[in-house]
């Protein structure tokens, strides 16, 4: 089997999965009137005319703007494999252009996402073992340091540990310094999970005993997925992109806030294929993937 058919193989064993399971595949814009607004990812802006007039698009980070949207007003399970565009990002598994799936469970929260996930990965590579554990017992282990609220205090831990940081660093910029020190530890052939995620750090996640419901999935030291037990107060959802959004200078979509009043409870989650893919067929970056599948090239 060449790449092209693995690539056609890998997709519709995905698509079969959702499918089999009671979720409905669907299909949303790519072209965004307001961006995503996400911490470290950034959105790439696009200038079009219409009628005469020349009006600011974005192109998806994520589809997860229009697929709440979906969510509020059908109340259904949903998933979808869409093209996102993130600016700043080109490493040997980072690309400005890839393929992620994503999808919502109605009437469930992350812990249901986690072993939904862990079917997936028997379904695709097999896989009989894993790994959950909470990220503080995680940075504990690999790190041996202690995930500190106060700025100060993570200081003293990162400088136990080696691990270098700027005197000017934020709490938030500390705290990934070291997550990334993690990341390479995380190269074992058992997926592992890490768990309930610092406040500050809990995205559009809910929150409950001061630690948000969001997960991570690494496998041979790679993020796969990220995805939490979904926050519906739209009040909540203001006041954390509305932060977000006045930092980095960014509109705001209130239509995606409003529609919060009408999600039903929910569990989303999002998985790079490209990035599963490359794992599936054996790779060990993506270099393999963009010369030969996605942007095939010919000497002139």
């Amino acid at each position: 089997m060449n790449i092209l058919e693995s690539w056609h193989e890998f997709i519709e064993r995905v698509r079969r999965f959702f499918r089999s399971r009671g979720y409905l595949e669907v299909s949303t814009a790519v072209l965004l009137k307001y961006p995503n607004i996400d911490t470290n990812i950034d959105p790439i802006k696009v200038k079009l005319r219409l009628r005469g007039k020349e009006e600011t698009f974005w192109l998806q980070t994520s589809p997860e703007y229009s697929m709440k949207k979906l969510l509020a007003l059908y109340k259904r399970s949903i998933f979808q494999i869409a093209k996102v565009f993130r600016d700043r990002e080109y490493t040997s598994i980072h690309r400005p252009e890839f393929h992620m799936l994503e999808w919502y469970k109605v009437g469930e929260d992350y812990r249901y996402l986690i072993r939904e996930i862990k079917d997936l990965l028997r379904e695709l590579f097999g896989f009989e073992e894993f790994r959950e554990l909470p990220l503080q017992v995680a940075f504990e282990e690999f790190l041996g340091i202690q995930v500190e609220e106060e700025e100060k205090a993570l200081k003293e831990s990162l400088s136990k540990a080696g691990i270098h940081f700027e005197e000017s660093d934020d709490w938030e910029t500390l705290f990934f310094r070291a997550y990334i020190e993690l990341e390479r530890k995380l190269d074992s052939e058992v997926p592992t999970f890490l768990y309930n995620f610092p406040k500050p750090l809990c995205a559009l996640a809910k929150i409950r005993e001061n630690l948000a419901e969001r997960f991570e999935l690494f496998y041979k030291g790679v993020e796969l997925a990220n995805g939490w037990t979904e926050e519906t107060d739209p009040e909540e959802i203001r006041s954390r992109l509305a932060k977000e959004a006045k930092k980095r200078n960014l509109p705001l979509d209130k239509e995606f806030i409003s529609a919060h009043r009408s999600i039903p409870p929910c569990s989303g989650c999002s998985i790079g294929l490209d990035r599963l893919f490359m794992l599936w067929i054996g790779a060990s970056d993506l270099d393999t993937l963009e010369k030969r599948l996605f942007y095939p090239s010919f000497p002139l």
